[in-house]
Protein backbone atom coordinates (compact mmCIF):
# COMPACT_ATOMS: atom_id res chain seq x y z
CA UNK A 1 0.00 0.00 0.00
CA UNK A 2 1.30 3.69 -0.96
CA UNK A 3 1.99 6.43 1.89
CA UNK A 4 0.64 9.59 0.74
CA UNK A 5 0.38 13.08 1.75
CA UNK A 6 -2.57 15.19 1.06
CA UNK A 7 -1.83 18.98 -0.40
CA UNK A 8 -3.17 22.36 -1.09
CA UNK A 9 -1.82 24.08 -4.54
CA UNK A 10 -1.60 28.20 -3.76
CA UNK A 11 -0.67 30.64 -6.33
CA UNK A 12 0.58 34.04 -6.09
CA UNK A 13 2.43 37.00 -7.27
CA UNK A 14 0.33 37.14 -10.48
CA UNK A 15 -0.59 35.92 -14.00
CA UNK A 16 1.80 36.46 -16.81
CA UNK A 17 0.08 35.82 -20.07
CA UNK A 18 2.63 34.88 -22.79
CA UNK A 19 1.83 37.60 -24.78
CA UNK A 20 4.86 36.81 -27.63
CA UNK A 21 3.52 33.02 -27.84
CA UNK A 22 -0.37 33.74 -27.93
CA UNK A 23 -2.00 34.54 -30.96
CA UNK A 24 -5.52 35.46 -32.03
CA UNK A 25 -5.51 31.68 -32.66
CA UNK A 26 -5.52 28.48 -30.93
CA UNK A 27 -2.84 27.82 -28.28
CA UNK A 28 -2.94 24.35 -27.00
CA UNK A 29 -1.16 21.48 -25.03
CA UNK A 30 2.58 23.50 -24.02
CA UNK A 31 5.57 21.20 -23.45
CA UNK A 32 9.11 22.66 -22.16
CA UNK A 33 11.71 21.09 -22.56
CA UNK A 34 15.04 20.84 -20.57
CA UNK A 35 16.86 23.49 -22.55
CA UNK A 36 13.85 25.80 -21.67
CA UNK A 37 11.94 25.32 -25.34
CA UNK A 38 8.28 25.93 -25.13
CA UNK A 39 6.95 23.57 -28.09
CA UNK A 40 2.66 23.74 -28.47
CA UNK A 41 0.01 22.97 -30.81
CA UNK A 42 -2.22 25.75 -32.63
CA UNK A 43 -5.05 25.74 -34.13
CA UNK A 44 -6.47 27.49 -37.56
CA UNK A 45 -3.64 29.64 -37.89
CA UNK A 46 -3.18 30.57 -41.47
CA UNK A 47 0.58 29.60 -41.46
CA UNK A 48 -0.16 26.30 -40.11
CA UNK A 49 0.59 23.09 -42.94
CA UNK A 50 -2.94 23.67 -43.88
CA UNK A 51 -3.34 26.63 -43.88
CA UNK A 52 -6.49 28.11 -41.35
CA UNK A 53 -8.22 25.15 -42.13
CA UNK A 54 -5.54 22.95 -39.91
CA UNK A 55 -6.64 21.93 -36.51
CA UNK A 56 -3.35 22.22 -35.32
CA UNK A 57 0.32 22.15 -36.11
CA UNK A 58 3.33 22.17 -33.31
CA UNK A 59 4.91 25.32 -33.47
CA UNK A 60 8.21 26.48 -30.87
CA UNK A 61 9.57 29.56 -29.14
CA UNK A 62 12.84 30.00 -26.91
CA UNK A 63 13.08 32.32 -24.67
CA UNK A 64 15.66 35.79 -25.63
CA UNK A 65 18.90 37.00 -23.97
CA UNK A 66 16.23 39.18 -21.32
CA UNK A 67 15.12 35.77 -20.61
CA UNK A 68 11.62 36.65 -22.26
CA UNK A 69 9.50 34.39 -24.72
CA UNK A 70 9.91 35.12 -28.04
CA UNK A 71 7.55 34.83 -30.52
CA UNK A 72 6.57 31.27 -31.71
CA UNK A 73 7.02 30.09 -35.42
CA UNK A 74 5.63 26.51 -37.03
CA UNK A 75 7.89 23.40 -37.01
CA UNK A 76 6.72 21.90 -40.28
CA UNK A 77 8.91 18.86 -39.47
CA UNK A 78 7.00 18.14 -37.29
CA UNK A 79 3.79 19.20 -38.80
CA UNK A 80 1.19 17.51 -41.27
CA UNK A 81 -2.17 19.07 -42.71
CA UNK A 82 -4.09 17.40 -40.25
CA UNK A 83 -4.27 17.75 -35.80
CA UNK A 84 -0.88 17.33 -34.33
CA UNK A 85 -0.05 17.29 -31.05
CA UNK A 86 3.29 17.76 -29.48
CA UNK A 87 3.65 15.18 -26.39
CA UNK A 88 6.76 15.20 -24.68
CA UNK A 89 10.36 14.43 -25.25
CA UNK A 90 11.79 10.81 -24.42
CA UNK A 91 15.10 12.70 -23.98
CA UNK A 92 17.19 15.91 -25.79
CA UNK A 93 17.47 14.55 -29.05
CA UNK A 94 13.71 13.12 -29.70
CA UNK A 95 10.00 13.74 -29.31
CA UNK A 96 6.42 12.51 -28.99
CA UNK A 97 3.88 13.81 -31.62
CA UNK A 98 0.32 12.51 -32.16
CA UNK A 99 -1.23 12.93 -35.69
CA UNK A 100 -4.89 12.09 -36.75
CA UNK A 101 -4.53 10.03 -39.66
CA UNK A 102 -3.80 12.88 -42.39
CA UNK A 103 -0.39 12.48 -44.21
CA UNK A 104 1.01 10.38 -41.64
CA UNK A 105 -0.50 7.19 -39.98
CA UNK A 106 -3.16 8.18 -36.97
CA UNK A 107 -0.85 7.50 -33.39
CA UNK A 108 2.00 8.74 -32.02
CA UNK A 109 5.25 8.89 -33.52
CA UNK A 110 8.78 9.21 -32.75
CA UNK A 111 10.81 12.10 -34.18
CA UNK A 112 14.59 12.81 -33.79
CA UNK A 113 16.09 15.83 -33.70
CA UNK A 114 18.81 17.09 -36.76
CA UNK A 115 18.49 20.89 -35.82
CA UNK A 116 17.18 23.55 -33.37
CA UNK A 117 13.47 23.28 -35.47
CA UNK A 118 14.74 20.88 -38.00
CA UNK A 119 13.36 17.56 -36.80
CA UNK A 120 13.43 13.60 -38.61
CA UNK A 121 10.88 10.97 -38.81
CA UNK A 122 11.78 7.90 -36.88
CA UNK A 123 8.67 5.63 -36.43
CA UNK A 124 5.32 4.75 -35.31
CA UNK A 125 5.12 3.86 -31.77
CA UNK A 126 3.47 0.35 -31.02
CA UNK A 127 0.53 -0.03 -28.59
CA UNK A 128 -1.14 -2.87 -30.00
CA UNK A 129 -4.19 -1.55 -29.92
CA UNK A 130 -4.76 1.87 -30.40
CA UNK A 131 -7.88 4.09 -32.29
CA UNK A 132 -9.37 7.21 -31.43
CA UNK A 133 -12.73 7.39 -32.28
CA UNK A 134 -13.12 11.42 -31.43
CA UNK A 135 -12.01 14.62 -32.53
CA UNK A 136 -10.24 15.90 -29.47
CA UNK A 137 -7.04 13.74 -28.51
CA UNK A 138 -4.59 15.12 -25.80
CA UNK A 139 -1.60 13.49 -23.73
CA UNK A 140 1.77 13.92 -21.88
CA UNK A 141 4.86 11.99 -21.72
CA UNK A 142 5.68 11.50 -18.29
CA UNK A 143 9.34 13.18 -17.20
CA UNK A 144 10.87 9.41 -16.61
CA UNK A 145 9.85 8.50 -19.78
CA UNK A 146 8.52 5.11 -19.15
CA UNK A 147 4.50 6.44 -18.85
CA UNK A 148 2.45 8.25 -21.03
CA UNK A 149 -0.94 9.83 -20.19
CA UNK A 150 -3.43 10.32 -22.32
CA UNK A 151 -7.36 11.87 -22.97
CA UNK A 152 -9.20 10.41 -26.08
CA UNK A 153 -12.42 8.20 -26.98
CA UNK A 154 -11.87 5.15 -27.63
CA UNK A 155 -13.03 1.41 -26.01
CA UNK A 156 -14.52 1.59 -22.72
CA UNK A 157 -14.66 5.14 -22.72
CA UNK A 158 -17.36 5.91 -20.06
CA UNK A 159 -18.40 9.82 -21.71
CA UNK A 160 -16.58 11.55 -24.41
CA UNK A 161 -13.47 11.79 -23.63
CA UNK A 162 -11.66 9.70 -20.91
CA UNK A 163 -7.74 9.64 -19.19
CA UNK A 164 -5.76 6.30 -20.05
CA UNK A 165 -2.62 5.29 -19.34
CA UNK A 166 0.38 3.30 -20.89
CA UNK A 167 3.89 1.70 -19.95
CA UNK A 168 6.73 1.50 -21.90
CA UNK A 169 7.81 -2.07 -22.49
CA UNK A 170 10.65 -1.70 -24.89
CA UNK A 171 11.77 0.38 -27.65
CA UNK A 172 9.14 1.63 -29.51
CA UNK A 173 6.45 -0.82 -27.77
CA UNK A 174 4.34 0.39 -25.20
CA UNK A 175 1.19 -0.90 -23.58
CA UNK A 176 -2.42 -1.26 -24.56
CA UNK A 177 -3.94 2.41 -23.05
CA UNK A 178 -5.83 1.27 -19.83
CA UNK A 179 -8.95 3.11 -18.70
CA UNK A 180 -7.98 4.41 -15.19
CA UNK A 181 -11.53 3.59 -13.64
CA UNK A 182 -14.43 5.73 -12.76
CA UNK A 183 -12.85 7.59 -9.61
CA UNK A 184 -11.54 10.37 -12.43
CA UNK A 185 -13.87 9.39 -15.34
CA UNK A 186 -16.99 10.65 -15.72
CA UNK A 187 -20.09 10.73 -18.10
CA UNK A 188 -18.57 14.05 -19.89
CA UNK A 189 -15.27 14.79 -20.52
CA UNK A 190 -11.83 14.28 -18.99
CA UNK A 191 -8.66 15.96 -21.06
CA UNK A 192 -4.95 17.45 -20.96
CA UNK A 193 -4.09 15.07 -18.35
CA UNK A 194 -0.41 15.75 -16.31
CA UNK A 195 0.97 13.16 -13.65
CA UNK A 196 2.97 14.41 -11.58
CA UNK A 197 7.12 13.98 -10.97
CA UNK A 198 6.30 11.59 -8.51
CA UNK A 199 3.73 9.39 -10.23
CA UNK A 200 1.32 10.17 -7.87
CA UNK A 201 -0.72 13.32 -8.45
CA UNK A 202 -2.74 13.50 -11.59
CA UNK A 203 -3.70 17.04 -12.94
CA UNK A 204 -6.48 16.99 -15.82
CA UNK A 205 -9.47 19.60 -17.27
CA UNK A 206 -13.01 18.30 -16.71
CA UNK A 207 -16.49 19.45 -16.85
CA UNK A 208 -17.87 16.37 -15.40
CA UNK A 209 -17.01 16.77 -11.60
CA UNK A 210 -19.79 19.21 -10.49
CA UNK A 211 -18.89 22.99 -10.32
CA UNK A 212 -21.02 23.70 -13.20
CA UNK A 213 -19.01 26.41 -14.43
CA UNK A 214 -17.75 24.37 -17.90
CA UNK A 215 -13.98 22.60 -17.81
CA UNK A 216 -11.56 23.37 -14.55
CA UNK A 217 -8.51 22.07 -13.45
CA UNK A 218 -8.99 19.17 -11.50
CA UNK A 219 -6.31 17.15 -9.13
CA UNK A 220 -6.40 13.40 -7.85
CA UNK A 221 -4.06 11.40 -5.60
CA UNK A 222 -3.14 7.52 -6.72
CA UNK A 223 -3.71 5.19 -4.24
CA UNK A 224 -2.22 1.97 -5.13
CA UNK A 225 -0.54 0.17 -8.49
CA UNK A 226 -3.83 -0.64 -10.03
CA UNK A 227 -3.40 3.04 -11.55
CA UNK A 228 -7.74 2.61 -11.56
CA UNK A 229 -7.92 3.64 -7.84
CA UNK A 230 -8.04 7.65 -7.14
CA UNK A 231 -8.86 9.86 -4.57
CA UNK A 232 -11.46 11.49 -5.22
CA UNK A 233 -11.32 14.47 -7.79
CA UNK A 234 -10.45 18.44 -6.14
CA UNK A 235 -10.94 21.74 -8.11
CA UNK A 236 -7.97 23.62 -7.33
CA UNK A 237 -8.79 26.24 -4.97
CA UNK A 238 -6.46 29.21 -6.44
CA UNK A 239 -7.84 31.94 -8.95
CA UNK A 240 -6.47 29.33 -12.04
CA UNK A 241 -9.81 28.86 -12.68
CA UNK A 242 -12.33 31.25 -14.44
CA UNK A 243 -15.32 31.59 -16.48
CA UNK A 244 -13.41 30.22 -19.35
CA UNK A 245 -12.09 26.83 -20.27
CA UNK A 246 -9.23 25.89 -18.47
CA UNK A 247 -6.84 23.13 -20.05
CA UNK A 248 -3.28 21.60 -20.28
CA UNK A 249 -2.31 22.59 -16.73
CA UNK A 250 1.37 21.18 -16.18
CA UNK A 251 4.11 22.24 -13.84
CA UNK A 252 7.33 23.40 -15.40
CA UNK A 253 10.23 20.66 -15.10
CA UNK A 254 12.73 22.91 -14.74
CA UNK A 255 10.87 25.10 -11.82
CA UNK A 256 8.48 23.38 -9.61
CA UNK A 257 6.85 26.93 -8.19
CA UNK A 258 5.81 27.86 -11.90
CA UNK A 259 2.91 26.22 -13.68
CA UNK A 260 1.18 26.75 -16.95
CA UNK A 261 -2.08 26.54 -17.81
CA UNK A 262 -4.04 27.73 -21.12
CA UNK A 263 -7.80 29.64 -20.58
CA UNK A 264 -10.11 31.14 -23.01
CA UNK A 265 -10.98 33.57 -20.19
CA UNK A 266 -9.94 37.50 -21.61
CA UNK A 267 -8.39 35.57 -24.60
CA UNK A 268 -8.97 36.23 -27.96
CA UNK A 269 -11.28 33.69 -28.03
CA UNK A 270 -9.33 30.66 -28.70
CA UNK A 271 -6.58 29.13 -25.81
CA UNK A 272 -4.07 31.50 -24.27
CA UNK A 273 -0.78 30.24 -22.71
CA UNK A 274 -0.60 31.65 -19.14
CA UNK A 275 2.55 31.32 -16.38
CA UNK A 276 1.36 31.58 -12.71
CA UNK A 277 3.79 31.79 -10.22
CA UNK A 278 3.14 29.55 -7.40
CA UNK A 279 4.53 31.06 -3.90
CA UNK A 280 4.81 27.10 -2.89
CA UNK A 281 3.12 23.64 -2.65
CA UNK A 282 2.05 22.92 0.99
CA UNK A 283 2.18 19.22 1.66
CA UNK A 284 -0.04 18.26 5.14
CA UNK A 285 1.07 14.69 5.66
CA UNK A 286 -1.21 12.23 6.14
CA UNK A 287 -1.80 9.34 8.51
CA UNK A 288 -0.49 6.41 5.81
CA UNK A 289 -3.36 3.81 5.44
CA UNK A 290 -2.38 0.81 7.42
CA UNK A 291 -4.74 -1.42 5.49
CA UNK A 292 -6.83 -1.64 2.96
CA UNK A 293 -10.62 -0.70 4.33
CA UNK A 294 -8.86 2.05 6.38
CA UNK A 295 -7.66 3.31 2.68
CA UNK A 296 -11.78 2.52 1.55
CA UNK A 297 -13.07 4.59 4.46
CA UNK A 298 -11.24 7.42 4.17
CA UNK A 299 -11.38 7.79 -0.24
CA UNK A 300 -15.02 5.84 -0.31
CA UNK A 301 -14.25 4.23 -4.53
CA UNK A 302 -17.88 3.02 -4.51
CA UNK A 303 -21.04 0.77 -2.70
CA UNK A 304 -18.97 -1.91 -1.86
CA UNK A 305 -15.72 -0.13 0.19
CA UNK A 306 -14.52 -3.89 0.55
CA UNK A 307 -13.06 -4.10 -3.04
CA UNK A 308 -11.42 -1.49 -5.44
CA UNK A 309 -13.72 0.23 -7.75
CA UNK A 310 -12.96 -0.68 -11.24
CA UNK A 311 -13.78 0.39 -14.83
CA UNK A 312 -15.92 -3.42 -14.54
CA UNK A 313 -18.11 -2.16 -11.90
CA UNK A 314 -19.38 0.94 -13.29
CA UNK A 315 -22.45 0.88 -15.66
CA UNK A 316 -23.02 4.01 -17.62
CA UNK A 317 -26.12 4.94 -19.90
CA UNK A 318 -25.95 8.63 -20.93
CA UNK A 319 -29.04 9.59 -22.98
CA UNK A 320 -28.76 12.13 -25.26
CA UNK A 321 -30.46 14.48 -22.67
CA UNK A 322 -27.49 14.26 -20.58
CA UNK A 323 -24.31 14.18 -22.57
CA UNK A 324 -21.91 16.66 -22.59
CA UNK A 325 -19.56 17.81 -25.68
CA UNK A 326 -16.65 19.68 -24.95
CA UNK A 327 -17.30 23.20 -23.98
CA UNK A 328 -15.91 26.31 -26.09
CA UNK A 329 -14.94 29.86 -24.90
CA UNK A 330 -17.14 31.98 -22.89
CA UNK A 331 -16.35 35.53 -24.16
CA UNK A 332 -18.32 38.39 -23.26
CA UNK A 333 -17.66 40.19 -26.92
CA UNK A 334 -17.72 38.95 -30.44
CA UNK A 335 -14.50 36.69 -30.94
CA UNK A 336 -12.84 34.52 -33.23
CA UNK A 337 -13.01 30.94 -31.59
CA UNK A 338 -12.44 27.12 -32.17
CA UNK A 339 -17.03 20.44 -26.45
CA UNK A 340 -21.75 22.85 -21.45
CA UNK A 341 -25.01 21.28 -20.86
CA UNK A 342 -28.63 22.84 -21.37
CA UNK A 343 -30.65 22.18 -18.48
CA UNK A 344 -34.54 21.73 -20.28
CA UNK A 345 -37.80 20.00 -18.82
CA UNK A 346 -39.30 19.09 -21.59
CA UNK A 347 -39.32 15.11 -22.19
CA UNK A 348 -37.40 13.78 -24.82
CA UNK A 349 -37.68 10.71 -27.60
CA UNK A 350 -36.03 8.22 -26.14
CA UNK A 351 -33.12 7.60 -27.98
CA UNK A 352 -29.84 6.99 -26.25
CA UNK A 353 -26.55 8.28 -27.19
CA UNK A 354 -25.03 5.17 -29.18
CA UNK A 355 -28.60 5.45 -31.47
CA UNK A 356 -28.79 8.54 -31.65
CA UNK A 357 -27.01 9.75 -34.69
CA UNK A 358 -27.75 6.96 -36.98
CA UNK A 359 -31.33 7.89 -35.79
CA UNK A 360 -31.54 11.34 -36.78
CA UNK A 361 -29.16 10.97 -39.42
CA UNK A 362 -32.30 9.07 -41.53
CA UNK A 363 -34.15 10.92 -44.03
CA UNK A 364 -37.07 13.41 -42.81
CA UNK A 365 -40.17 11.96 -43.75
CA UNK A 366 -43.75 13.53 -42.74
CA UNK A 367 -44.97 14.11 -39.78
CA UNK A 368 -40.92 13.21 -37.99
CA UNK A 369 -40.07 14.50 -35.08
CA UNK A 370 -36.87 15.86 -34.13
CA UNK A 371 -35.16 17.64 -31.72
CA UNK A 372 -34.14 21.01 -31.97
CA UNK A 373 -31.91 22.44 -29.88
CA UNK A 374 -33.56 20.67 -26.93
CA UNK A 375 -37.40 21.21 -28.56
CA UNK A 376 -40.02 19.03 -30.23
CA UNK A 377 -40.67 20.04 -33.67
CA UNK A 378 -42.67 18.67 -36.08
CA UNK A 379 -41.94 18.95 -39.60
CA UNK A 380 -45.44 17.80 -42.15
CA UNK A 381 -44.14 16.80 -45.62
CA UNK A 382 -46.62 16.72 -48.09
CA UNK A 383 -45.73 14.11 -51.23
CA UNK A 384 -42.97 15.25 -53.06
CA UNK A 385 -44.46 16.36 -56.48
CA UNK A 386 -44.30 14.73 -59.94
CA UNK A 387 -41.60 15.76 -62.80
CA UNK A 388 -42.74 18.81 -64.82
CA UNK A 389 -45.25 19.95 -62.39
CA UNK A 390 -44.65 24.18 -62.72
CA UNK A 391 -43.80 26.50 -60.04
CA UNK A 392 -44.14 30.46 -60.50
CA UNK A 393 -41.79 31.80 -58.71
CA UNK A 394 -39.94 35.83 -58.80
CA UNK A 395 -37.86 37.31 -56.60
CA UNK A 396 -38.12 40.89 -55.20
CA UNK A 397 -35.77 42.72 -52.97
CA UNK A 398 -37.53 42.97 -49.61
CA UNK A 399 -36.43 46.85 -49.20
CA UNK A 400 -37.47 48.17 -52.52
CA UNK A 401 -39.67 45.71 -54.08
CA UNK A 402 -37.65 45.57 -57.04
CA UNK A 403 -36.83 42.44 -59.37
CA UNK A 404 -33.88 41.11 -59.02
CA UNK A 405 -31.73 37.91 -60.76
CA UNK A 406 -31.92 34.76 -58.70
CA UNK A 407 -31.22 31.38 -58.76
CA UNK A 408 -33.13 28.42 -57.68
CA UNK A 409 -32.18 25.07 -55.89
CA UNK A 410 -34.26 22.40 -55.48
CA UNK A 411 -34.10 19.75 -52.79
CA UNK A 412 -34.95 16.76 -51.45
CA UNK A 413 -36.51 16.70 -47.95
CA UNK A 414 -33.38 16.05 -46.51
CA UNK A 415 -31.24 18.66 -48.01
CA UNK A 416 -30.19 16.83 -51.13
CA UNK A 417 -29.80 19.03 -54.59
CA UNK A 418 -31.69 17.70 -57.45
CA UNK A 419 -31.50 20.48 -59.50
CA UNK A 420 -30.36 24.23 -60.00
CA UNK A 421 -31.95 26.83 -62.42
CA UNK A 422 -29.44 30.32 -62.60
CA UNK A 423 -29.44 33.23 -64.17
CA UNK A 424 -33.20 34.14 -63.77
CA UNK A 425 -35.14 37.42 -63.66
CA UNK A 426 -38.90 38.32 -63.41
CA UNK A 427 -41.69 35.50 -63.26
CA UNK A 428 -40.75 32.23 -63.93
CA UNK A 429 -42.58 29.08 -64.62
CA UNK A 430 -40.02 25.82 -63.33
CA UNK A 431 -40.48 22.37 -63.78
CA UNK A 432 -39.87 20.93 -60.44
CA UNK A 433 -37.07 17.79 -60.53
CA UNK A 434 -38.46 14.48 -59.30
CA UNK A 435 -39.09 14.23 -55.72
CA UNK A 436 -38.02 18.25 -55.00
CA UNK A 437 -39.88 18.66 -51.04
CA UNK A 438 -38.54 22.49 -51.21
CA UNK A 439 -36.09 25.23 -53.71
CA UNK A 440 -33.82 27.45 -51.81
CA UNK A 441 -33.78 31.44 -54.02
CA UNK A 442 -30.73 32.96 -53.33
CA UNK A 443 -28.65 35.89 -55.18
CA UNK A 444 -25.56 37.81 -54.89
CA UNK A 445 -25.54 40.17 -51.91
CA UNK A 446 -28.93 38.63 -50.42
CA UNK A 447 -29.46 36.32 -47.77
CA UNK A 448 -31.14 33.03 -49.18
CA UNK A 449 -34.70 31.56 -48.96
CA UNK A 450 -36.02 28.39 -48.69
CA UNK A 451 -39.32 27.34 -48.93
CA UNK A 452 -41.34 24.14 -48.79
CA UNK A 453 -43.66 23.93 -52.71
CA UNK A 454 -46.68 23.46 -50.75
CA UNK A 455 -45.76 27.08 -49.45
CA UNK A 456 -44.55 28.40 -52.56
CA UNK A 457 -47.38 27.50 -54.48
CA UNK A 458 -49.01 29.93 -52.47
CA UNK A 459 -46.20 32.56 -52.60
CA UNK A 460 -45.14 32.85 -56.11
CA UNK A 461 -43.33 36.50 -54.96
CA UNK A 462 -39.80 35.79 -52.63
CA UNK A 463 -39.18 38.87 -50.98
CA UNK A 464 -35.03 38.59 -50.30
CA UNK A 465 -33.09 40.59 -47.95
CA UNK A 466 -30.30 42.22 -48.69
CA UNK A 467 -27.21 41.10 -47.13
CA UNK A 468 -26.15 44.84 -45.22
CA UNK A 469 -24.08 45.07 -42.15
CA UNK A 470 -26.65 44.27 -39.62
CA UNK A 471 -28.90 41.88 -41.40
CA UNK A 472 -29.71 39.20 -39.54
CA UNK A 473 -31.28 35.58 -40.66
CA UNK A 474 -32.35 32.69 -38.29
CA UNK A 475 -30.92 29.50 -38.72
CA UNK A 476 -34.17 27.50 -38.24
CA UNK A 477 -32.80 23.96 -40.03
CA UNK A 478 -29.98 23.74 -38.11
CA UNK A 479 -30.78 21.37 -35.65
CA UNK A 480 -28.64 19.75 -32.62
CA UNK A 481 -28.60 16.83 -30.22
CA UNK A 482 -30.23 18.18 -27.13
CA UNK A 483 -28.14 19.54 -24.81
CA UNK A 484 -24.73 19.73 -26.97
CA UNK A 485 -23.02 21.24 -29.66
CA UNK A 486 -23.77 17.74 -31.99
CA UNK A 487 -25.12 18.72 -35.29
CA UNK A 488 -28.45 16.41 -35.20
CA UNK A 489 -28.73 14.87 -38.83
CA UNK A 490 -27.43 15.52 -42.67
CA UNK A 491 -30.09 18.12 -43.08
CA UNK A 492 -28.41 20.58 -40.98
CA UNK A 493 -25.56 20.26 -42.85
CA UNK A 494 -26.98 20.53 -46.29
CA UNK A 495 -28.52 23.99 -44.64
CA UNK A 496 -25.09 24.65 -43.60
CA UNK A 497 -23.75 23.95 -47.37
CA UNK A 498 -26.62 26.84 -48.28
CA UNK A 499 -24.61 29.16 -45.61
CA UNK A 500 -21.10 28.36 -47.54
CA UNK A 501 -22.73 29.25 -50.91
CA UNK A 502 -23.39 32.64 -49.84
CA UNK A 503 -20.16 33.19 -48.16
CA UNK A 504 -18.25 31.94 -51.77
CA UNK A 505 -20.80 33.58 -53.99
CA UNK A 506 -20.00 36.78 -51.65
CA UNK A 507 -16.02 36.88 -51.17
CA UNK A 508 -16.52 40.16 -49.56
CA UNK A 509 -18.74 39.57 -46.84
CA UNK A 510 -18.22 38.98 -43.02
CA UNK A 511 -20.67 37.28 -40.89
CA UNK A 512 -20.93 36.74 -37.08
CA UNK A 513 -22.70 33.41 -35.83
CA UNK A 514 -24.76 33.92 -32.57
CA UNK A 515 -25.71 31.66 -30.12
CA UNK A 516 -28.77 31.76 -28.14
CA UNK A 517 -30.29 29.30 -25.62
CA UNK A 518 -33.55 29.44 -23.36
CA UNK A 519 -33.03 30.40 -20.06
CA UNK A 520 -33.29 26.64 -18.15
CA UNK A 521 -30.35 25.99 -16.07
CA UNK A 522 -27.37 27.00 -15.42
CA UNK A 523 -26.94 30.31 -17.24
CA UNK A 524 -23.27 30.00 -17.45
CA UNK A 525 -23.46 26.30 -18.66
CA UNK A 526 -26.44 27.74 -21.64
CA UNK A 527 -24.30 30.50 -22.60
CA UNK A 528 -21.07 28.13 -23.02
CA UNK A 529 -23.15 25.99 -24.97
CA UNK A 530 -24.62 28.53 -27.34
CA UNK A 531 -20.61 29.20 -27.93
CA UNK A 532 -20.09 25.69 -28.82
CA UNK A 533 -23.08 25.40 -31.20
CA UNK A 534 -22.00 28.82 -33.17
CA UNK A 535 -18.33 27.69 -32.96
CA UNK A 536 -19.92 24.27 -34.52
CA UNK A 537 -21.18 25.80 -37.77
CA UNK A 538 -18.07 27.68 -38.37
CA UNK A 539 -15.83 25.05 -38.12
CA UNK A 540 -17.42 23.47 -40.52
CA UNK A 541 -18.17 26.34 -42.52
CA UNK A 542 -14.40 26.24 -42.70
CA UNK A 543 -13.90 23.15 -43.57
CA UNK A 544 -15.65 23.74 -46.30
CA UNK A 545 -13.62 26.81 -47.77
CA UNK A 546 -14.67 29.52 -46.30
CA UNK A 547 -11.86 32.01 -44.48
CA UNK A 548 -11.60 31.41 -40.88
CA UNK A 549 -11.12 35.15 -40.57
CA UNK A 550 -14.67 35.78 -41.81
CA UNK A 551 -16.73 34.34 -39.20
CA UNK A 552 -16.57 35.42 -36.12
CA UNK A 553 -18.29 34.25 -33.03
CA UNK A 554 -20.66 35.15 -29.78
CA UNK A 555 -22.36 32.96 -27.29
CA UNK A 556 -24.96 34.74 -25.85
CA UNK A 557 -26.90 31.90 -24.27
CA UNK A 558 -30.51 33.18 -22.61
CA UNK A 559 -29.66 36.97 -22.56
CA UNK A 560 -31.79 37.62 -25.99
CA UNK A 561 -34.83 35.73 -25.90
CA UNK A 562 -37.17 36.62 -29.08
CA UNK A 563 -39.96 34.57 -27.51
CA UNK A 564 -42.08 33.81 -23.97
CA UNK A 565 -39.47 31.25 -21.93
CA UNK A 566 -42.83 30.25 -20.08
CA UNK A 567 -44.23 28.17 -22.71
CA UNK A 568 -42.12 25.18 -24.76
CA UNK A 569 -43.23 26.69 -27.92
CA UNK A 570 -41.78 30.15 -27.20
CA UNK A 571 -38.08 27.75 -25.32
CA UNK A 572 -38.19 26.13 -28.82
CA UNK A 573 -37.75 29.34 -30.64
CA UNK A 574 -35.36 31.04 -28.21
CA UNK A 575 -33.08 28.11 -28.88
CA UNK A 576 -31.17 29.27 -31.91
CA UNK A 577 -27.99 30.30 -34.04
CA UNK A 578 -28.12 33.54 -35.83
CA UNK A 579 -26.45 35.17 -38.42
CA UNK A 580 -25.31 38.31 -38.99
CA UNK A 581 -24.07 40.49 -41.72
CA UNK A 582 -21.05 42.23 -40.22
CA UNK A 583 -19.16 43.89 -43.08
Amino acid sequence: MLAFCAFTPSFAQGVYALKQVNTPYDEQQPVLSSREELFLSVAFHPDNTGGSRDYGDVWYSKKDDFNQWQEAKPVASLSTTGYDLFIGFPDDNTALVYHDGKKKPHGIHLYRRTGETDWKYEYQLDFGSFKNNGKSFSARLHPSGEILIMSMNTYGTFGNEDIYVSFKQSEGKWSVPKNIGADVNSYEQEMTPFLSNDKQVLYFSSNGHGTGEGRDIYYSQRLDDSWERWSQPKILKDDINSRGVELSYFIDPNSPYTAFVTTTQNSEGYGDILMRRKEEIVLEEVIPAEDERFLAASFPLSDNTSSPASTADVTREASVEETVSEVTALPEEEENVPFATEEAQEQVAEVVQERAQEELAEERIAEEELVKEGAEVQEAVTEAPQLNTLIKVSALDKNTNAEIPFKVTFKKINGDKVGVEEGLKGAQELPLRENTAKVTISSENYLPETILVADLREKELVMLTPADKGTSLVLQEVLFMKGTAELADQNSLTYIDQLVDFMKENPSKKIRLEGHTDNVGNAALNKQLSMERAATIRDYMVDNGVQFERIMLRGLGGSEPIADNDTSEGRGKNRRVEMVVID
